[in-house]
């Protein structure tokens, strides 16, 4: 992240006239809030604010964003091949993608309400909403699990001792496997 913010800044300077996407991981918009903080508090205030407004993964799988494959079927996004709502052959689109009987979907709708661990408590919560849920079952068998991909530490997401204390005491703490760590 910070090699792309660092291009984005000289490209910016040097009047290049490109975009620049991240995808797939909400936290990057909260590193970039922070790395804005320490720099430009002013502009840092109108990203927080964007990042609010589309509430991070609060308005992606599930929500805002699908995949309907050359079957038919519907499923969360593009990465969740392997989990069908229904097919667009037996059921409107609109009546599958509002139909929140399946737990999957009714978690996606209202995420910020299922999400556990670190994600839970983390005060950037409003601004990336825990992410992706299909890595969190690829990894903990949880849809809800924190997203393994969150290179935030503890300190930056204002986790105390006690709130750790707290997650284990609740059974919500998920240790993210070695070969998932990343560097930023």
């Amino acid at each position: 992240m910070d090699i792309i913010i660092e291009r984005t800044a000289d490209y910016f300077r040097r009047g290049l006239d490109i975009n620049i996407l991240t995808v797939d991981n909400h936290a990057d918009g909260v590193y970039l809030y922070r790395k804005l903080m320490d720099t430009d508090p002013e502009r840092a205030g109108s990203v927080r604010a964007l990042l609010a407004w589309n509430g991070g993964g609060a308005n992606s799988t599930g929500v805002g964003i699908s995949n309907i494959d050359f079957f038919g079927n519907v499923h969360p996004d593009q990465f969740w091949q392997d989990y069908t709502f229904g097919n667009i052959r037996e059921r409107s689109f609109g009546d599958i993608w509002m139909d929140e009987s399946d737990p999957l979907m009714r978690g996606l709708k209202h995420k910020a309400d299922y999400i556990k661990g670190r994600c839970r408590l983390c005060r950037y919560r409003e601004l990336c909403t825990g992410a992706m849920r299909v890595r969190a079952f690829r990894t903990y068998n949880d849809y809800w699990a924190p997203d393994p991909q969150c290179y935030l530490s503890d300190e930056e997401i204002g986790l105390t001792d006690e709130m750790l204390d707290e997650l284990r005491a609740v059974g919500e703490e998920f240790p993210v496997p070695e070969e998932l760590r990343s560097k930023r």
